[in-house]
């Protein structure tokens, strides 16, 4: 067919339809994004959707590292049933160790709010908040250290004991909105279970252990003796629902960006 060329002249040139031409125009990218033989973007773009989790799982394992010097530096002069995690702070480099401990968890909190909204989770606002002041909060228990045994409190030790109580009672509760607010879209809904159960079991073991230190405020010492033990599972168990909000986080990210098939008239066009 006689028709102008891209130089201006007139000659024989292909008839391009529209189809062609958005095929074209779709080999280049879509949305900003290289396109893969079946559409989409691809698992490589979706695979960097959200870091986080790697950011989650690597201020956890600095968590636990001076944790666990501290506990294996204290046998013997420590008792981890009976005594806080708190009292470590008195052993050699126990101030530092522990502010490590709480800035790790406090990266950990910051990295899992700025992710909600961006994997797609409904009414993220507040969990997120939630999360960002348990970051501050664990910011403060490093900061503020708490009271030598047998003394009374003081300013500096009540500030580390509210920013702790703080950091136990909303870490599960952050989580338990983000699994509610998961059962709602398609993305989330695989790790909404896993994460009801983790956050539930969090929860119950915070209560139990917040709910023991009534006693402690008025009658100087807690109805359950080994708080101690409590706390470190308590410990335990807000570490792994870290992790595993982490986990759907991701995950959710990379099902936002999913690759979308494209028809196979769209494919036999191009």
């Amino acid at each position: 067919m006689t028709r102008s060329g891209p130089d201006g002249r007139v000659g024989d040139y292909p008839r391009r339809d529209s189809v062609e031409f958005l095929m074209s125009v779709s080999e280049v990218g879509w949305h900003g994004m290289p396109m893969t033989s079946t559409g989409g973007s691809g698992r490589d773009s979706a695979g960097v959707a959200w870091a986080g989790e790697s950011i989650v799982t690597a201020a956890v394992i600095v968590a636990l590292l001076p944790l666990g010097f501290l506990h294996l530096s204290s046998i013997g002069s420590l008792d981890p049933l009976t005594a806080v995690i708190s009292d470590y702070v008195f052993q050699p480099g126990g101030y530092a160790l522990l502010g490590a401990a709480a800035i790790g968890l406090a990266v950990a909190c910051v990295a899992l709010a700025t992710g909600l909204q961006r994997a797609g989770l409904p009414s993220a606002r507040v969990p997120a908040r939630l999360f960002l002041s348990a970051a501050v909060a664990l910011v403060l228990v490093a900061l503020f250290p708490t009271h030598t045994p047998g003394t009374t409190p003081g300013l500096v030790s009540t500030v580390h004991r509210i920013a702790g109580g703080w950091v136990f009672a909303v870490l599960p509760l952050a989580a338990l909105l983000v699994a509610v607010h998961a059962r709602t879209v398609p993305a989330w809904q695989p790790a909404a279970v896993p994460l009801t159960w983790a956050a539930v079991i969090a929860a119950v073991i915070s209560t139990f252990f917040l709910l023991n230190h009534v006693p402690i405020v008025i009658a100087g010492s807690p109805f359950f003796p080994f708080l101690g033990g409590v706390q470190r599972v308590l410990c335990a168990a807000v570490i792994v629902v870290l992790v595993m909000t982490a986990r759907a986080t991701r995950l959710a990210a990379e099902r936002v960006l999913e690759p979308v098939p494209v028809s196979p008239s769209l494919r036999g066009a191009a």
